[in-house]
């Protein structure tokens, strides 16, 4: 009985240890089933933590759960806050290096309205999986969403801007006012300070983006005065509100080589702007001019017969030989200009006018060809830059100083204008003057004495009493004279503004001849009728008929 008894106490106490075993073992398969089916670990670094709710919040791929947020707090420096989040394990490979994560909320802008269903559910985060093959584990908070996915076929392109304004992200690009893509990224280059855009085009469209093309800011209002009144043409809101980028091509231009991806391109302020920067092929020169450069700015033309060839780059040009400006060193007096000959301008193709132009340069200096100033505009006083041909220009050729090519120059335009000025001036000042008012005064003396001997005939008793006309003629006359002398008084006070070879001369000198045939034709009556005083009323006595004499 006593072995019995002791054989059946041993399995109870058995039992009362195998049930906590049995507990225990239970549990660590549930932590090790909740260890292995848990996900990675990750921590988001955001500004602050408006909306985020530990144990609620949720991260989201295309509106599918991938993970939630379990714990907020703040950084060590206190500036930041870190969100850590459990993610599923079937998610692991999504954590790439450049993933992007940002919270989507409520957004009313010009894209249009998104995020509305967060209004009841919360704010949640949205995680966009890049590319990359290398995982990590923490993250940054992006402020604006990602506007564009990996997954989304296109080609992205790069803008630079030097001039023209800054624009936002997400800013449309359009294509005939087609909108074709945005503005993905947008950066300031302090170094150029310039803008430096990052533009995606969906696809086909990537296609329209050819070698040729050209890209400027469209503020989405054109207004166009003319005589048929004001007309205003007006693009979409989304214009209206942020502007827009417009692309195409020149006038008269067919699609070049389609562009391939990351290709730079200039973005200017205007279309007008854009076909002058949109020449990429150039050559740079120098040219030393032996005359004043003032009216010579930045942007002026250089031209050949009227047709625009290049721009000039710099006036002076910063061109430094041995640590001195090359327009300041020994026996040197002339003043260097920098320009650029923009191949695009002479032909289309520009390779093919950059091969003939080089190939025909040296042939057209050696038949004259220089640089020359010549005035644009004479309100502003601007000039530019004209190449011609010279015929008789000194003998002259390509040199070179430091990296440029030096083109030859000649005296003209503005030089030259000035040089014919001053020999006018010099053939006034070489005139006469003093003689021809001199010779002038002595004339008007001896018409003095002739008016005071009419006079005088006049008022004789004998010529009183020839008849009324006659008289009245005469006294016509004297009055015409009188009226003559009064007139030379008055000419004889403007004399200082006298010239010699204009009108006023010219009628002036045909006055004194008519005058002096007319004291050539009385002089003979004056003889007349001193010899004869009723010669008008009774022919005048002749001598006497000879007699012939008797042989």
């Amino acid at each position: 009985m006593t072995e019995t008894a002791e054989i059946t106490k041993e399995p109870k106490i058995s039992a009362i240890w195998i049930i906590p075993a049995i507990a225990l073992l239970v549990g660590m398969w549930m932590l090790y089933q909740y260890q292995a089916n848990k996900g990675p670990t990750i921590f988001i670094e955001m500004p602050q933590a408006e909306g985020i709710i530990a144990g609620k919040t949720e991260i989201k791929v295309r509106s599918v759960k991938i993970g939630q947020i379990d714990h907020v707090r703040l950084s060590d420096t206190q500036d930041s806050v870190i969100a850590r989040a459990q993610i599923d394990k079937n998610y692991n490979e999504l954590l790439t290096d450049d993933a992007k994560i940002w919270v989507v909320k409520p957004r009313i802008d010009e894209t249009g309205i998104s995020g509305m269903s967060t209004l009841l559910s919360g704010v949640y985060l949205e995680f966009s999986p890049g590319e990359s093959k290398e995982l990590k584990e923490r993250f940054k908070l992006q402020d604006e969403p990602a506007l564009i996915g990996k997954d989304v076929k296109g080609g992205r392109f790069k803008l630079m801007s030097y001039n023209a304004e800054v624009l936002d992200v997400s800013t449309g690009i359009f294509f005939k006012n087609y909108k074709i893509g945005q503005i993905e990224t947008a950066t300031f280059d302090w170094e150029n300070q310039a803008m430096k855009y990052g533009v995606f085009i969906k696809a086909p469209y990537q296609n329209l983006i050819t070698m040729n093309s050209i890209f400027w800011v469209n503020a989405g209002i054109e207004i166009d005065l003319s005589a048929d009144g004001i007309n205003i043409n007006t693009g979409s809101l989304s214009k209206l509100l942020k502007g827009g980028i417009s692309v195409g091509l020149p006038e008269q231009q067919a699609p070049g080589e389609i562009a391939q991806d990351g290709h730079s391109f200039s973005l200017s302020q205007s279309y007008k702007e854009a076909l002058e920067e949109r020449f990429y092929d150039f050559d740079y020169y120098l040219i030393e001019f032996e005359q004043s450069v003032r009216g010579l700015r930045t942007g002026a033309p250089v031209e050949y017969r009227g047709m625009r060839v290049g721009t000039v780059v710099e006036t002076p040009a910063n061109v430094i030989i041995d640590g001195k400006p090359a327009h300041f060193r020994n026996h040197n007096t002339a003043v260097p200009v920098l320009i650029k000959v923009e191949y695009g301008r002479l032909y289309h193709d520009s390779a093919s006018a950059k091969e003939y132009w080089q190939g025909s340069l040296k042939g057209w200096i050696e038949s004259g060809m220089r640089a020359s100033l010549k005035p644009g505009n004479l309100l502003t006083g601007a000039v530019y830059v004209d190449f011609d041909i010279y015929p008789d220009a000194p003998e002259a050729h390509l040199g070179k100083l430091v990296q440029y090519d030096v083109f030859p120059s000649i005296s003209s335009g503005i030089t030259v204008l000035a040089d014919q000025v001053s020999d006018v001036l010099n053939k006034v000042n070489n005139l006469k003057v003093e003689d021809s008012l001199a010779q002038m005064q002595a004339t008007f003396t001896d018409y003095r004495a002739l008016a005071n001997e009419m006079r005088e005939l006049l008022s004789q008793k004998d010529t009183q009493n020839l008849p009324g006309d006659f008289n009245r003629n005469f006294e016509k006359m004297t009055k015409s004279m009188e009226q003559f002398e009064v007139t030379m008084r008055q000419f004889d006070k403007t004399m200082a503004s006298y010239q010699a070879g204009s009108e006023l001369h010219h009628q002036i000198q045909q006055t004194l001849k008519e005058f002096k045939r007319l004291s050539e034709g009385l002089q003979p009556l004056t003889r007349g009728l001193n010899e004869q005083p009723n010669m008008l009323i009774f022919d005048k006595s002749l001598p006497a008929d000879p007699k012939p004499r008797k042989q």
